[in-house]
């Protein structure tokens, strides 16, 4: 993965409250980018994805990223992105809320298998997601146990 084309040493880091709030606002628009293999599915062959992340927003009760991922080398896969926003909100007292959304964005016209497209990111957005809170529960849980 890409370093953070601004704020790089200091994103993701646990600071001190003044210190996210001095920089808060300067992490906002910061990209980074990454690519990995994806493994072979039911419906492609192993192929190589590209993600851009962007931070929307970031301060002491929010924190918003967007992730467009591209895949050239599956059936289509230059006609379409993958648009996933996620939102971490804090609700206080250790306690916050994820909420995620995901959206195929067609390049040109949508192919006659968009419907196909869709279906098949949604899924795999949905279960990403769904691994992805139970390592954040998973983690958080953890991290209370050696707290107290």
């Amino acid at each position: 993965m890409s370093p953070w084309d601004k704020c790089d040493g200091i994103t993701g880091d646990v600071q001190s409250h003044d210190q996210i709030q001095d920089r808060a606002k300067d992490r906002i628009g910061a990209k980074r980018s990454c690519q990995y293999l994806m493994p072979k599915s039911g419906m492609v062959g192993a192929n190589m994805a590209y993600e851009t992340h962007t931070i929307l927003e970031y301060d002491d009760y929010t924190f918003v990223m967007k992730k467009v991922i591209t895949n050239p080398d599956v059936p289509f896969g230059k006609s379409f992105e993958c648009h996933v926003q996620t939102v971490f909100i804090n609700l206080g007292n250790n306690n916050c809320k994820m909420i995620s959304s995901v959206e195929a964005q067609f390049l040109g016209r949508p192919p006659m298998v968009a419907w196909k497209i869709r279906n098949a990111m949604y899924n795999g957005v949905t279960d990403f997601f769904v691994a992805k809170g139970e390592v954040i529960c998973e983690h958080s849980f953890r991290e209370r146990e050696i707290g107290t």
